[in-house]
């Protein structure tokens, strides 16, 4: 199922700053600022360590999984990224900041954007895949819900005629 996308301060060249982006900036750099000075104060992880986390993030997403979006940042310049495609907005509803591949300004408040598309087309075998899947039978080893409510009162039966006879 693929999320309804939204729309926020289109058209974006035309977008006019507020208070609450002002706000919102202000806060992103405070943050940004204090998880600075936590890196700066912490010990350097150990080749493992990374390792250990590379594992624990797993393989980046494909791109098929990906949905194009255009956005404009709190310093003013519109560019294209890519998000998660189940999310309805770029920010995913958490990080709305992102470091401006134009001046820079790092962190940069998402103040609006736009969905494009998806950033790729899913290969053939892979929507194939999730096709199959939504209409694949169970398997016939399995039984249904009365089938084994009657074998469980059937052994409970059972075990009735065993204890009178004990």
């Amino acid at each position: 199922m693929e999320a309804e996308y939204l729309r926020h301060g289109v058209p974006l060249a035309d977008y006019q700053l507020t208070k609450a982006d002002h706000r919102r900036q202000r806060e992103a750099v405070q943050v940004h600022e204090w998880v600075q000075r936590q890196l700066a104060e912490a010990p350097p992880w150990s080749d493992e360590r990374w390792e250990e986390m590379r594992q624990l993030l797993g393989s980046p997403t494909p791109p098929w999984e990906l949905q194009r979006w255009q956005l404009r940042l709190y310093c003013g310049h519109v560019i294209e990224a890519t998000r998660n495609r189940n999310s309805p907005r770029p920010d995913g509803g958490v990080c709305d900041k992102k470091r401006c591949p134009d001046c820079g300004l790092d962190p940069a408040v998402i103040v609006a954007f736009e969905p494009l598309g998806p950033a790729a087309e899913p290969p053939a075998e892979s929507h194939s895949l999730r096709s199959s899947r939504s209409t694949r039978q169970p398997p016939a080893d399995r039984r249904s819900k009365a089938e084994l409510v009657a074998e469980n009162n059937a052994l409970r039966a059972e075990l009735e005629v065993l204890r009178d006879q004990a």
